[in-house]
């Protein structure tokens, strides 16, 4: 399934993802999803103080697998939710009008405005140099290299190898339109 990152516009939710670590090992990270319009959406993984496990370096593809499955499942509970208001109605139409033709020619007038509508699948934006979807590694006070809080920036080189930047998160936040204040993951849903 193609991600739309349209499906997401005005999303902004936090949770906590579980995921088989290595040598199966349970382990856990917090995520966030920024997704607002005329902004690039931004994943933001945090590594869990608490949570033995795998680290949330060490299992990227892994947790961006299981992200990305999530947003797809979503997207695809929102589209059976949208089409099953639009077949509402469309009956309601042709309760209305008493024509089948009229509701008909309605409903697929809908169903072709939105199919051609611009729409950039979320997934095929990754690998660009200007990507619509930034991954960024989050990892609290005592939970990294350093002694303070760190933001890496993830990125994919041509044939899919992760790359990490240490980055100012509050200089990217206001380059990609967000405010400082989404990019911080409060101390509880890391504990």
């Amino acid at each position: 399934m193609r991600l739309d990152k349209k499906e997401y516009l005005g999303l902004r939710e936090d949770f906590h993802l579980k995921f088989p670590g290595f040598s199966g090992f349970q382990s856990r990270c917090h995520v966030r999803v920024l997704a607002e319009s005329k902004k690039p959406m931004v994943v933001i993984c945090s590594q869990v103080k608490t949570e033995p496990g795998t680290s949330i370096m060490n299992a990227y593809e892994i947790i961006r697998g299981h992200v990305f499955d999530y947003l797809a499942k979503k997207q695809s509970e929102k589209l059976r939710h949208d089409t099953a208001t639009e077949l509402e109605g469309f009956a309601e139409t042709i309760e209305k009008t008493r024509k089948l033709r009229v509701a008909l020619v309605a409903y697929l007038l809908r169903f072709a405005a939105r199919a051609l509508t611009n729409r950039v699948p979320m997934l095929d934006q990754i690998n660009r140099e200007e990507p619509e979807l930034y991954w960024i590694e989050h990892w609290p006070k005592g939970t990294g290299l350093g002694e303070d809080v760190d933001y890496l920036l993830v990125s994919e080189n041509e044939v899919g190898e992760p790359h990490w930047q240490r980055v100012n998160f509050t200089k990217l936040a206001e380059r990609l339109g967000y405010c400082e204040a989404d990019f911080e993951i409060p101390d509880e849903a890391v504990a």
